[in-house]
């Protein structure tokens, strides 16, 4: 073997090993380019689609109710018309009984069957060994209000703020009672029919 074939077989083998050396830059280039985020409106993993499984529902936003009160308007017919809502107060009639039996599973307790603040709870809230007690030094808490004056003095409006808001010791029924129900415990305490304990 001289050294001319020598050198010719040498570049031979160099020109093969060096395009081979370019196909597997190439191929681990394109594999790369394949397996990374490509930047845009919506960046799409091409491996990894767990985002869409429904065991990652936790990923997902809460999905909320409407707003009771909300009123939908397409664009079409009187504006003016589709905006005359009724108020809130008016928009719910009246269920006697079911505004009864919400009065007696949620208010009767401190307030009492009549409304006169003396119901069963009244001897601890009032007691100084009550647990408001000891967080106020010894103080004791107010027995709970007159509801029939108390709705003298504040009005369907006002009582309703304080049912949904609640106070020291009453709870926020606002997140507790719909406001179909708390319409329904205001206009049982404001009913002058007999039924209810305006009287």
């Amino acid at each position: 073997m001289n050294l001319r074939t020598t050198i010719t077989s040498y570049n031979t083998r160099s020109r093969s090993a060096g395009r081979l050396l370019l196909i597997a830059f190439a191929s681990v280039a394109i594999l790369a380019a394949a397996c990374v985020q490509e930047s845009g409106t919506y960046p799409i993993e091409t491996f990894t689609e767990m985002h869409y499984s429904q065991a990652y529902r936790s990923q997902e936003i809460p999905r909320l109710p409407g707003v009771e009160s909300a009123v939908a308007y397409n664009g079409e017919g009187n504006a003016q018309d589709v905006l005359e809502v009724l108020p809130a107060n008016e928009a719910h009639p009246y269920d006697a009984e079911a505004g009864a039996e919400l009065y007696r599973v949620n208010c009767s307790v401190c307030h009492g069957v009549s409304g006169l603040g003396d119901g069963s709870a009244v001897a601890h809230i009032i007691s100084a060994n009550s647990a408001w007690a000891s967080d106020h030094n010894g103080v004791a808490y107010n027995a709970p209000p007159d509801l029939q004056e108390l709705r003298d003095s504040r009005g369907e409006t006002g009582m309703f703020s304080i049912v949904d808001t609640g106070g020291i010791l009453m709870p926020k029924f606002g997140p507790l009672l719909s406001e179909a129900e708390r319409w329904d415990i205001i206009r049982y305490i404001f009913d002058e029919s007999g039924t209810g304990l305006g009287q």
